[in-house]
Parts: C-alpha cells; structure tokens; sequence
C-alpha cells in the first residue's frame, strides 16, 4: 500500500478491467463555460446572488433547487440553451487525449451529466471523439450521485461495475463509483483535494500512464509523481 505522500520516481498501479472517465474537468476543462452560462442563467431569470455549485450534477437537478415546480421545465431549456452556446474557452485537459489514445475502444466509456447534445457539443469544442459507449443525462432517471449511469455504462461495455476505474473531478461522481466497488481516480481542478474521496488523487492526467497485461487483457494504470495521493 502506497502512502499518503508519494516519493520521487514510485509508481503505483490501479488495476481494472474497463475505465469510466466523467467529462467535464476531468477530460476537457469546461468549467469557465459552466459557470458562464449558468450565470447568465440567474441574471436571466432575476436569481440574485447566485453561485454555481452544481458541478457533476444534471441541469434539471440545478434548476430544481432554484425554481418552483411549475416553472422548471421553461428554466430548463433556458439553462440546456445557454450551455450550448457556451463553448469559448473548452479545451481536453493536459493529458487526456494522450491517454484516450492508448485505451482500446471497448475498454472505456463517458459518464457524464451533460445532455447528449451538450456533451457532443463540448466534445467536439474540445477536439476530442465520441467513445463507443456514452451515458448521458438521457439515459438515466438519476443522476449523479447515483450510481445509475456508472452502471449502465459499465454493462454496455461487459463488465462487471466493480472491476472499472473510475476517474472523476467532483465529490458527486466519486461517491457515485464508490457506491458500486470501483476503485476511484480523483482529479483536481474543479473543488479543492480536501472535498475528493477517492483512492487515487492526481493533479493532471499526465500523471498517468497505461500497461495492459496480454495474458489477460487487465489493464493498470500507472500513477508516477512525487505529488500523488493515496486515500487508505
């Protein structure tokens, strides 16, 4: 077991059958757009001081805690529309691409609270492919913390929720992967470390790197840095 501080040149591997990366802040850095178009939202709407902290959650559950039932439908267009045309700014994350690249195309997926459409918006903003398996906001009944969406992703691709990794920016996400076993990757960006319970924590996904054992296909992600931390 690593420790909590991690010494020059040590490796430590996470092992899964499948990765489930989140989308905003943890693949493309999203966040400047989000939080723009949410404000514009609140002005629009005559919110006064409004603070985004729905970061990892769909936009219905946002709209939720700020509107009354009999006008949320109308508030959440308004929200989907703003985010669409949101995209200055969006851009992949260091290191993303370069480990999207080494992953086999059946062994990863997208979890993301986006609707379809604003994710293959953000997607494209940020220059990056949509994967074989996507599970958006309208493919579930709950979203994040609810482990829903990991699951479905998960099955789609064959395996078993506990045998995936799960790699995430908000505290929403990882509790959501936690609820189903998966070992859990933190990456920081979005709230501060102290708010992350994962297994992993990273600073950037340049920190990792992928080895795939050809006996059996399990696939190890490799964290090297002086700076990782290790939840025990």
């Amino acid at each position: 077991m690593a420790s909590k501080d991690g010494e020059p040149g040590h490796v430590i591997g996470a092992e899964a059958q499948a990765i489930l990366f989140d989308l905003d802040g943890t693949l493309i850095d999203s966040t400047g757009a989000t939080e723009r178009a949410w404000h514009k939202w609140a002005d629009t709407l005559g919110i006064t001081g409004y603070v985004h902290r729905g970061h990892g959650l769909p936009a219905r559950d946002t709209v939720a805690r700020h509107v009354a039932a009999n006008q949320r439908a109308e508030a959440l267009r308004l929200a989907e529309q703003l985010e669409e045309q949101e995209t200055e700014g969006i851009e992949v994350k260091d290191g993303a691409r370069e480990l999207l690249a080494e992953l086999p195309a059946e062994r990863w997926a997208i979890v993301t609270s986006c609707t379809a459409k604003l994710a293959r918006i953000r997607l494209q903003a940020a220059g990056l492919n949509e994967p074989t398996v996507m599970i958006t906001a309208d493919d579930v009944v709950n979203g994040k913390p609810s482990p829903e969406g990991y699951r479905a992703a998960a099955r789609a691709l064959g395996f078993n929720a506990d045998t995936c990794l799960v790699v995430e920016d908000t505290p929403v996400g990882l509790a959501a992967g936690r609820s189903l076993g998966c070992q859990t990757l933190g990456v920081l960006g979005t709230v501060e470390a102290s708010e992350l319970n994962a297994d992993y924590l990273i600073e950037t996904l340049t920190q990792v790197s992928l080895r795939i054992a050809h006996h059996d296909g399990a696939m190890t992600l490799e964290i090297s840095d002086t700076r990782f931390c290790r939840f025990l």
